[in-house]
């Protein structure tokens, strides 16, 4: 499972850019009358405060963002449709009753022509000035940031931002600002990357202190050295800023990141690093059940999210391997019509669903969450969410991550294997590999913290969190997000996860050829069958990730280098950030 939450994005009144259309080109481009009426500024239909300004001139059209000031040359495609060179970007006017234009259509944004309008008269400042003020203000904004201080963030909105962008997003601001600093541990300066003096605009770039992202945010200020508009992201950084020159090296610098991220309690989980069987370095930290003080440990089961996806993937391929199943199987081979309508699932192979190219869709829906969480004990507990009467699209021509798609393969292993899919997993995948640890249910069938069937007075097993902006944390358990199915939910430890890559590279769960089948990234979307992929082809990584509000997990595996990451965390977003640093130091020093 993927929980859909943004990796801490902050939208806030600011978009850095806009959804945009490919426009195919005629080798001659017919000529088009002169636009009339188009010039002037439209308003962005929810975020009132942006506008973009239109000037026609000819057969072209410059766009001009009032917010920052950026300019870009369109050209005229049709009447009313105007696109960059590449194709890449465009728009139309729309006209009304009178025939005349009174919208922008950008993507599926309507912006509307506010003919009164008039961009605000800023003071007289030179470009020295207008600069100073904006650092000031960023720094002022890290400042308050790195104190991780609700009070501190606080007073920074107080003083700084203007009473609408105060009273539109003050919440959000303080909530999105705590977790940018979870994700980077603190940030320093590391460049400015973009500024506009008459439009009183910055881009900023701060380093994280911690890990090899970034924090890059823009600022805008009102005619009183307010702040009127704000965006901000942490993103991965494409050359990261620490680097390290050997394993050795990078398993020191992971010691120390982990005890620094710890101290601040910015992670708390288990993680591995291996080569092959041997185990390079290995940690846990934090607390599994905060209100028992249970710390956690090297042999804690966490959530694993959607990372149960890869068993899922190795169990059809082992099928395959069998042959009792074909990759261009049609699923009505395999299920009736009360998991899908005849008529669809002939349209669906066997590979649609392992590549999320089948139009099947997701079951994660709001009826779903709804349901009591003790209702869904086998497969057939999910055929009400599950089934569709349409297709989102024709299968193969597009793709769209979906649970459900996983879920009908686990229906597929029931039916062909004659197993139920928990009991196939186990015998074939978790025992075959050694992972005596992993469940694919609530360990021992109890909850987090409850006794242990063996007369054990706890479990081994972390309850989520959700930091809340106060700094306390919220415990999310027995949800909707964390029960196991085919689609992801187990738990499972750090050393057993290292026991299913090495079983995966030795040829102990599939050949070779599956295993090329699984890695090949069919549709250019950097995921093959039940895997993520990333890296080139001499360096590729192959695993996946899992998340889900309490959960994260991820699995790097490089086949032909054979180094494992394992990153495990209680904490929302807690494993991807450092999962992340790790894999990304690890792959500057692979040969």
């Amino acid at each position: 499972m993927i929980y859909k939450k943004p990796l801490y994005t902050l939208f806030l009144l600011l978009p850095l850019t806009f959804a945009s259309c490919a426009v195919t080109f005629a080798q001659e481009k017919p000529s088009f009358p002169i636009l009339k009426n188009a010039d002037g500024y439209y308003q962005h239909p929810e975020l009132k405060e942006l506008y973009l300004q239109m000037k026609v001139s000819g057969n072209k059209l410059t766009q001009i963002k009032d917010w920052d000031g950026k300019e870009m040359l369109l050209d005229q495609q049709s009447d009313t449709r105007f696109s960059d060179a590449k194709g890449s970007y465009s728009l139309s006017f729309l006209k009304n009753s009178n025939n005349e234009i009174s919208t922008l259509k950008i993507g599926q944004e309507l912006w509307t022509k506010i003919p009164g309008y008039a961009p605000e008269k800023m003071p007289a400042l030179t470009s020295t000035q207008v600069s100073a003020m904006l650092d000031q203000k960023a720094e002022q904004l890290v400042a308050a940031i790195n104190s991780n201080s609700l009070i501190a963030l606080t007073n920074f909105v107080n003083a700084n931002f203007s009473a609408t962008l105060k009273s539109a997003i003050q919440d959000n601001f303080l909530f999105r600002a705590k977790n940018a600093w979870r994700a980077t541990g603190g940030v320093k300066f590391h460049k400015r990357l973009y500024f506009n003096a008459n439009a009183f605009f910055g881009e900023y770039q701060y380093a994280s202190e911690d890990l090899n992202n970034e924090f890059e945010f823009s600022l805008k200020l009102d005619q009183e050295g307010k702040i009127k508009l704000f965006n901000s992201r942490v993103v991965y950084s494409q050359d990261p800023v620490k680097k390290v020159s050997n394993v050795e090296a990078l398993v020191a610098d992971l010691d120390q990141t982990l005890k620094r991220l710890a101290q601040k309690d910015a992670f708390s989980g288990a993680v591995l690093l291996a080569k092959g069987d041997r185990i390079l370095y290995e940690s846990a930290t934090g607390s599994a059940i905060k209100e028992e003080g249970v710390r956690n440990t090297l042999t804690t089961k966490f959530n694993l999210g959607s990372m149960n996806k890869m068993f899922t993937a190795v169990g059809i391929m082992q099928l395959v391997e069998q042959g009792k199943l074909n990759l261009n199987d049609p699923v009505a081979k395999f299920l009736d019509s009360t998991w899908l309508p005849a008529a669809l699932a002939d349209q669906i192979k066997v590979s649609h669903l392992l590549n999320h190219s089948a139009g099947v869709g997701d079951f994660f829906t709001e009826k779903f969450l709804e349901a009591p969480v003790a209702q869904f004990r086998t497969l057939e507990d999910y055929k009400p969410y599950v089934k569709v009467n349409k297709l989102e699209f024709e299968p193969g021509t597009s793709w769209a991550y979906s649970n459900s798609g996983m879920l009908l393969l686990g229906a597929i292993i029931e039916k062909v294997s004659g197993q139920n899919y928990f009991d196939y997993v186990q015998e074939n995948i978790y025992k075959v590999a050694g992972m005596e640890a992993s469940a694919l249910r609530t360990f021992g069938g109890k909850e987090p913290g409850e006794a242990n069937p063996d007369g054990g007075t706890k479990t081994k097993q972390a309850v989520g969190y959700l930091p809340k902006i106060d700094g306390s944390y919220e415990a999310v358990s027995n949800s909707a997000f964390t029960t196991c199915s085919p689609a992801g939910g187990g738990y499972s430890t750090v050393a057993d996860l290292h026991k299913f890559g090495v079983a995966l590279l030795s040829g102990k769960l599939l050949t070779d050829s599956s295993k090329h089948k699984m890695f090949k990234d069919e549709l250019g979307k950097s995921y093959g069958y039940g895997f993520q992929l990333s890296g080139s082809t001499e360096k590729q990584v192959v695993g996946h990730g899992g998340g889900a509000p309490g959960v994260n997990a991820v699995t790097y595996i490089f086949p032909d280098s054979e180094y494992i990451i394992v990153v495990l965390s209680n904490y929302d977003r807690g494993a991807a950030e450092l999962g992340e640093y790790l894999l990304n130091q690890l792959k500057s020093i692979v040969k």
